[in-house]
């Protein structure tokens, strides 16, 4: 039998769930996406119209904790930036997938 996170998490005391919060905020793909387009000196309207998306999009994207990665692409394709995915194996390996221009794979050690 499995117990639901949320169950799990209410039964901790409040100062762990405060620190459990705290890093996931940390964390959060969004709030780096919005550093990057912030250092970049663009609001959420420029990086909307690049990426054909709404103003509403982008700020969801930004604080959202699950993003799809075709939404990464298209935000960071719109700050001329791109997107490189890392794919971590148990054993050491690494294989990353680079999204730009052209999608490839290359294999590290």
């Amino acid at each position: 039998m499995s117990t639901e996170w949320k169950t799990l998490r209410d039964e901790l005391p409040e100062d762990v769930r405060a620190r459990l919060d705290m890093k996931r905020q940390e964390r959060r793909l969004g709030k780096a996406l919005a550093e990057v387009r912030k250092a970049m000196h663009a609001t959420q309207q420029e990086v909307a119209t690049r990426a054909a998306m709404t103003q509403n999009t982008v700020s969801k994207i930004e604080s959202a904790d699950d993003v799809l990665l075709s939404s990464i692409v298209r935000y960071m394709h719109s700050l001329g930036g791109g997107v490189e995915l890392v794919l971590k194996t148990p054993d050491g390996k690494a294989r990353r997938v680079d999204f730009d221009p052209e999608i490839y794979v290359r294999q590290t050690v």
